[in-house]
């Protein structure tokens, strides 16, 4: 089978993609991620992955156009569930593309993923099978999520702490300091203290 798979991370793919060639699954990766912000973390994951593929070479097509404008036009960021719309917009272009360039199935590394909405990814992949008309492959492997995660520390890949988007940088980030470097946090707190004063007078 000639599977084209959309992958969001290295991290994600970094044990999966051995089981597919076992399986004798002809995979070629689809890096398309408009979601990801800021523009230095959409580089790091571009990086990442090309890193993964000088010890475990697979064929993959890279989408390294920044997407902020069209990931804010396509996903409804103000409605409660942002993350349907991010899905359908990756999902939706891996079909079309492998739709258009002769492959026989498509399908995800979010669905490998044990921080993503499993079921949600499923059915928009079903979903997408139908307006595109290629076969959506359900692969799940959240069970190598461990070997992942080992496997891109002994490859000292980049591993990102946050989804993707700037919405989910703020979740993971708003309520911690701990990555605000030391000077800027003196220096936070330094202005506070001044502008308090200034008003006590």
């Amino acid at each position: 089978m000639r599977l084209l798979l959309h992958i969001c991370c290295a991290v994600c793919i970094a044990a999966p993609i051995k089981k597919l060639k076992e399986n004798g699954v002809e995979t070629t990766g689809y890096f398309y991620n408009p979601n990801i912000h800021p523009f230095i973390e959409f580089r790091r994951r571009i990086k990442a992955l090309k890193v993964l593929m000088e010890s475990e070479p697979f064929e993959t097509v890279f989408c390294e156009d920044y997407g902020l404008r069209e990931y804010l036009e396509k996903v409804d960021f103000k409605g409660a569930d942002r993350c349907a719309g991010c899905y359908d917009l990756r999902l939706n272009a891996t079909a079309k593309y492998a739709k258009e360039n002769g492959f026989e199935a498509f399908s995800t590394t979010m669905l490998f993923s044990l921080h993503q909405n499993h079921e949600q990814i499923k059915s928009i992949g079903f979903d997408s099978e139908k307006e595109f008309g290629i076969k959506f492959e359900y692969l799940d492997y959240r069970h190598l999520a461990k070997d992942c995660q080992e496997a891109a520390k002994k490859k000292m890949l980049y591993k990102q702490s946050y989804c993707g988007c700037v919405f989910s940088e703020y979740e993971r980030y708003k309520d911690t300091t701990k990555h605000l470097r030391k000077q800027d946090i003196e220096a936070f707190h330094k202005r506070n203290t001044n502008v308090n004063a200034g008003g006590d007078a």
